[in-house]
C-alpha cells in the first residue's frame, strides 16, 4: 500500500503572501499612528530645560525636586494617554461587533417613521394630480376590475369641479377571455366611459411599437408584446380637447391601485421607457410629468394605498397594495387564494400532490421549493410568500365576471347624465367602434384560467384621510 505523502514542514510562504502581510502591517502601524496623533501622543513632552544645577545650597535641591515632579507628572500623563488609547481600541472593537445590530435598529426606526408618513404622502400626491388634471384615467385590472376600483377616488374627481372628467381604462385585456372583456366593458360603460387596453411588454428602451386594432388576427394577442388600444385612447383624449372649443392642450392624470399598469401605460403611449415600472407597490413615489405631444401631457401618480376593503386586510394584500416582505401574517392572504382558486389549478401550477387544507398545501409547496429552517423544519411562511409573489406576478391565472344587475336596476340618474354628457364630449360612439381587437381574444373554452368571484370595490381609510387633511391645513 502506498503511504500518504508526509506533510511538508517547510514554513516558507509565497512572495505574494509575504508582501500582503507586509502591506497589512504597514496599514496597521499607519492606523495606530493616526489614532495616537489624534490623542497627542506623538508630541513629545517638551519639558523646558532648566539650567544645570550644581549640588550646592538649598536652592539647587528645590530645583531638582521641581524637575523630578514635572517628569513624574509627564510620565503619569503619558500612561493615562496610553490607557485612554487602549480603551478607545476596545470600544472600536465592540462597536464593530454591534454595528449590524445598531444599523438594524436605526433602519427599524426609519421604517416606522416612513410607514406613518408614506401613505399620507401618497394621498397628497393623489390630490395634487386631481387638481392639476383635466381628465383622470383610472386604470383597472381586467382580471378583477371591480376589486381594483376605488369608489372614493372617483367621487373625489367628480366633486372637484364640473370640468373634471374621468375615464376607466381596462388594462391587461389579454389576460381574460373575450366574454369577460365584453361583459365588463358593457357593465362599466353604464356608469362611466371605459376603454380596453394592453400595455407593451417589449424590453427595448425606445421605439416601442403599437399594433393597430384593425390588423389584429384572432389568437394573436397573447403572442404579441406590442401595445394594443393606444390609438383608441389617444383618439378619445384628442376628441375631448377639440370639443366645445376647450383649450388646445390638456393634462391627463393616470391614477389607480398599485400594480395595475399605470407606469406601463405611460411608457406604451410615449413609445419609450420614461418612467420606472415594476410589480413592487410604492415604486412610483411622487408625481412624474411626461409630455406626450403638444396637446396632451400625462401625470403619473403613485398607487393609491390608503385603502380599507369591505372584506378584510387579506383581500388588500391580494391587490398588491402592501409589500409581501412586510406582511406580518402571509398565511391569511393564501387562505383567500385557497377559497378563490380550485385545487386542481394550484396543483398544476406548483407541481405538488393533492392536499386537504391550506397548511398541507403550504407544507408541500415548501418541501418542493426547498424552504427549510434550521434543523430541517419546513418554513410555512416562506412558502406563503412564494404563493403571494406568484399571485401578484400573474403566475396564477384567474378572471372574474361582472355581477348581474337585477331587472329594472339601472345606474343612478346623476351617473346616467354623466355618461350622456361625457359621451358627447369624448365622441364615444366613434371610439368604441374602433375597438375591433376585442373579437380576437380567446374564448372561455380556450382559456386555462380559473373563474373566481369579483372582489368588492375599495374605499379610502377615513382615519388616515382625516389625519392627512389635518396635517395639510
Amino acid at each position: 500500500m502506498v503511504k500518504g505523502k508526509a506533510k511538508s514542514k517547510n514554513k516558507r510562504v509565497t512572495i505574494k503572501k509575504k508582501y500582503k502581510i507586509i502591506k497589512k502591517v504597514k496599514e496597521h502601524h499607519k492606523k495606530k499612528a493616526k489614532e495616537a496623533k489624534k490623542l497627542g501622543l506623538n508630541n513629545k513632552n517638551n519639558v523646558d530645560k532648566e539650567p544645570a544645577v550644581t549640588n550646592q545650597g538649598p536652592e539647587s535641591l528645590e530645583a531638582r525636586r521641581d524637575i523630578e515632579e514635572s517628569e513624574i507628572a509627564a510620565i503619569r500623563e503619558q500612561r493615562a494617554q496610553k490607557r485612554k488609547l487602549a480603551q478607545l481600541q476596545d470600544r472600536n472593537n465592540a462597536s464593530m461587533e454591534n454595528q449590524s445590530f445598531e444599523v438594524g435598529v436605526d433602519e427599524f426606526k426609519d421604517f416606522v417613521k416612513s410607514k406613518d408618513n408614506s401613505d399620507k404622502v401618497f394621498y397628497k400626491e393623489l390630490v395634487k394630480v386631481i387638481d392639476l388634471s383635466d381628465v383622470i384615467v383610472e386604470v383597472l385590472d381586467a382580471r378583477d376590475p371591480l376589486g381594483t376600483r376605488c369608489v372614493d377616488m372617483e367621487k373625489m374627481v367628480l366633486n372637484s369641479g364640473p370640468n373634471k372628467k374621468i375615464v376607466l381604462l381596462l388594462n391587461k385585456i389579454d389576460l381574460v377571455p373575450r366574454e369577460a372583456a365584453e361583459k365588463w366593458l358593457k357593465y362599466l360603460r353604464e356608469e362611466l366611459p371605459a376603454v380596453a387596453f394592453k400595455c407593451s411588454t417589449q424590453e427595448q428602451r425606445s421605439n416601442l411599437s403599437w399594433k393597430s386594432s384593425k390588423s389584429s388576427k384572432p389568437g394573436s394577442l397573447l403572442q404579441t408584446s406590442e401595445c394594443l388600444g393606444a390609438d383608441t385612447l389617444i383618439k378619445l383624449l384628442k376628441n375631448y380637447s377639440r370639443s366645445h372649443e376647450i383649450k388646445k392642450s390638456i393634462t391627463v392624470g393616470i391614477v389607480g391601485l398599485p400594480n395595475v399598469g399605470k407606469s406601463s401605460l405611460i411608457n406604451s403611449l410615449k413609445r419609450c421607457h420614461v418612467v420606472n415600472v415594476g410589480a413592487t407597490p410604492g415604486l412610483t413615489r411622487s408625481v412624474q410629468e411626461v409630455q406626450l405631444d403638444k396637446s396632451v401631457k400625462l401625470l403619473d401618480c403613485p398607487g393609491v394605498v390608503m385603502l380599507k376593503s369591505g372584506q378584510n386586510d387579506a383581500s388588500i394584500a391580494l391587490r398588491n397594495c402592501k409589500r409581501i416582505e412586510k406582511l406580518e401574517d402571509p398565511i391569511g392572504p393564501v387562505k383567500e387564494i385557497f377559497k378563490l382558486c380550485p385545487a386542481e389549478v394550484l396543483i398544476k401550477i406548483f407541481k405538488i400532490a393533492t392536499f386537504v387544507s391550506v397548511d398541507d398545501f403550504l407544507y408541500k409547496v415548501a418541501t418542493v421549493r426547498g424552504k427549510l429552517k434550521k434543523g430541517g423544519i419546513v418554513d410555512i411562511e416562506a412558502a406563503a410568500r412564494i404563493v403571494l409573489h406568484d399571485w401578484n406576478e400573474g403566475k396564477i391565472p384567474f378572471y372574474t365576471m361582472p355581477p348581474t344587475r337585477n331587472q329594472g336596476e339601472v345606474p343612478e340618474s346623476e351617473e346616467a347624465k354623466i355618461v350622456t354628457a361625457l359621451g358627447k364630449e369624448f365622441n364615444m360612439d366613434e371610439v368604441y367602434g374602433a375597438e375591433s381587437f376585442i373579437g380576437s381574444l380567446k374564448t372561455v373554452d380556450d382559456f386555462s384560467s380559473a373563474e373566481v368571484l369579483p372582489n368588492c370595490p375599495v374605499n379610502f381609510d377615513e382615519q388616515m384621510v382625516e389625519v392627512s387633511d389635518r396635517s395639510s391645513v
